[in-house]
């Protein structure tokens, strides 16, 4: 990322929004070497964590694997961990060339990942067995390959769950699996919970942080506020006293910021029903992959660092407590659900038998 060698010098413009004050969007051009004539936007932080799972550091390389997921209509967090997944498959023995129809995944191999992704984007040979995703993928090679596979709910993650202690709780309980735009908080700033400090680092004061933020960014997302000018990003431009002055003055409709708030949880409360009803999903399942509290970072100035299974739960147990959620199932109640005014949710998981009854 290094503005002189890293991919920061292919930038040549930053595209904005109508009218917005920040503009968060790289646009970039490869002139020169084997990737020439690579161009496109976007680039961020977890266009790193995209090629870097796969140990690569050329920067053309990770600028090309962003800008060629988009143009194949790839999530670049699903499809370079299950492309992770097989890299380290072969590096164990798991995988052969044979299996790989010839490419050799070694950890750093750039051409090679450049040429599965497309593989994977066509369905082609061995990017067909890794189409469905890296639970698929693991049960159909076995060999206890299910141990590489990191996912939460199933669904690929390629987020960061060992040091940030916040952010590990934000990705595990997110309603879409894995992710970090519902609650994730990674910046040790003072704002949030009024007068409330903390750290990245430590378990303390985490859930009660990811509670405010996950609150609030259903809010950004109801109004159309964009995170980088909102809380997620820490920028804090705005923040949900200015939501509720928003409201008044754009739509005439009288709304207090602790209104606002309520509306928010309701929506997340939503998303949580909508999966439990579908998916069953429990408590369990908001737990992060085994790995993270089993393997420490290996190098750099975090290393040794890992999650704490036991601190890790009291800090679910908090965060269950704050959303009046059942803590040994993780479902939601009755009581909380009717507070909020959705009585009819209560009904439906009561349907299905995933309602805790106070």
């Amino acid at each position: 990322m290094g503005l002189d060698v890293g991919v920061p010098r292919y930038f040549k413009k930053i595209l904005a929004c109508y009218n917005c004050p920040v503009g968060c969007t790289p646009y970039s051009e490869i002139t020169e070497g084997k990737y020439a004539g690579t161009k496109g936007a976007g680039y961020w932080i977890n266009s790193v964590l995209w090629s870097g799972k796969m140990d690569v550091d050329e920067p053309d390389a990770s600028l090309r694997f962003h800008l060629r997921a988009n143009q194949l209509g790839l999530d670049g967090d699903n499809s370079s961990v299950v492309m992770a997944w097989a890299y380290e498959c072969y590096e164990r023995g798991l995988l052969t060339k044979e299996d790989t129809d010839g490419l050799e995944l070694n950890w750093g191999n750039a051409d090679a990942m450049l040429k599965l992704q497309e593989k994977l984007a066509y369905r082609d040979g061995f990017g067909d067995f890794l189409a469905d995703g890296v639970v698929e993928a693991a049960k159909k090679l076995g060999k206890n390959s299910e141990k590489y596979a990191i996912h939460q709910k199933g669904q690929e993650t390629v987020d960061p769950y060992r040091l940030a202690k916040g952010w590990a709780l934000g990705c595990s309980t997110s309603p879409v699996a894995g992710r970090h735009m519902r609650g994730s908080v990674n910046v040790p700033i003072a704002f949030g919970p009024k007068n409330r400090t903390w750290n990245v680092y430590k378990y303390e004061d985490q859930p009660p942080i990811v509670y405010w933020q996950l609150r609030t960014k259903e809010i950004e997302d109801m109004l159309g506020i964009c995170v980088y000018v909102g809380t997620w990003s820490g920028v804090y431009a705005l923040e949900p006293s200015d939501y509720a002055e928003l409201v008044r003055y754009g739509l005439g409709i009288e709304v207090t910021e602790k209104e606002l708030m309520l509306l928010g949880r309701c929506a997340y409360n939503l998303e949580k029903a909508f999966n439990t009803i579908h998916t069953g999903f429990t408590r369990k399942d908001d737990l992060p992959h085994p790995r993270f509290f089993e393997d420490p970072i290996l190098s750099g100035p975090h290393r040794g660092e890992k999650l704490d299974y036991e601190m890790y739960n009291a800090m679910l147990d908090k965060f269950y407590e704050l959303q009046g959620w059942d803590k040994e199932t993780g479902w939601q109640t009755r009581e909380t659900l009717e507070m909020l005014g959705l009585d009819d949710v209560a009904k439906k998981l009561a349907e299905v038998g995933r309602l805790i009854e106070n």
